[in-house]
């Protein structure tokens, strides 16, 4: 893809195993490790974890308040799951309610990682570049960030 790589800078980001694979394979062919760059989103600062699990006890009980007609159904065909989530959940979301890990890295539409394909439905996704838009005309779409505005079937 790029036969000139040894001569080239080279950015990296992505999942840790991913990086380190990347850094393993320059270093064995005897690239110039200084020009070799990398970004990472790193692990979630503590303050930011205690806030989610308040974010999501907050949810719980204003779900609890929500009318069934209001609830929105998520479904997973490749697994046969599906779940009713209060409007404003995250595919995500939804997936995490059931079990169901679907890799992430950023949670904010950066990396892509979270990518999966949209069957059914529609959603609107507030991505930050992690996506094409000839996937997004594909049907796909990053779970971390999109919202189903109806029931929707995703395969995963």
């Amino acid at each position: 893809m790029a036969p000139d790589f040894m001569e080239r800078e080279v950015y990296c980001c992505g999942p840790t195993p991913y990086m380190k694979a990347v850094r393993t394979m320059l270093q064995e062919v005897g690239f110039d490790m200084r020009r070799y760059h990398e970004e990472s989103f790193g692990a979630t600062p503590e303050p930011v974890k205690e806030q989610a699990q308040q974010d999501a006890e907050q949810a719980a009980e204003e779900a609890e308040a929500i009318p069934r007609s209001d609830l929105i159904q998520v479904f997973f065909s490749a697994t046969g799951k599906s779940v009713q989530i209060a409007p404003g959940e995250t595919v995500h979301a939804a997936a995490a309610k059931l079990g169901l890990h679907i890799p992430k890295a950023c949670g904010m539409g950066i990396c892509g990682t979270c990518k999966v394909k949209r069957l059914e439905g529609a959603v609107e996704m507030a991505h930050n570049g992690g996506i094409t838009d000839e996937d997004v005309e594909e049907g796909y779409i990053l779970s971390c960030c999109s919202v189903p505005t109806g029931d929707v079937v995703v395969e995963y």
